[in-house]
Parts: C-alpha cells; sequence; structure tokens
C-alpha cells in the first residue's frame, strides 16, 4: 500500500471517529518499531534506515 492510501486511511479513520481503526493502525505501527528494535539488536541495520530497508539486510534462510 502507498503511503498516501495510508495517510487517507488514517484521515478517515480521525473524521469518522472510529477509534477501532486508529488502535489498529496504532498497535501495527507499536509493532513495527518493536521489529526495528529486534532487528537493531541483532545487528542489523542502522540508524535512520527505513524499517524495510533494515529487514532486507536480514539473509534468506534456506
Amino acid at each position: 500500500m502507498q503511503m498516501i492510501h495510508r495517510r487517507d486511511l488514517i484521515l478517515r479513520a480521525i473524521r469518522n471517529g472510529d477509534r477501532r481503526r486508529l488502535d489498529q493502525i496504532a498497535e501495527r505501527l507499536a509493532d513495527a518499531e518493536r521489529a526495528l528494535q529486534i532487528l537493531h539488536a541483532k545487528g542489523y541495520g542502522a540508524t535512520g534506515m527505513t524499517a524495510s530497508a533494515t529487514a532486507a539486510q536480514v539473509p534468506e534462510r534456506r
């Protein structure tokens, strides 16, 4: 999903007072931040790198 779609999703949830959707979005963001912390602790990525760029550094499992 592109950033503009995510932004519109957030704005719609705010305008509609959709607390359940806002909670889902906040939970997903918190989970992504935690995943990034875990990857950093394991030596992947660097400060300022996006989560996807950091995840791309993890070698594939064979």
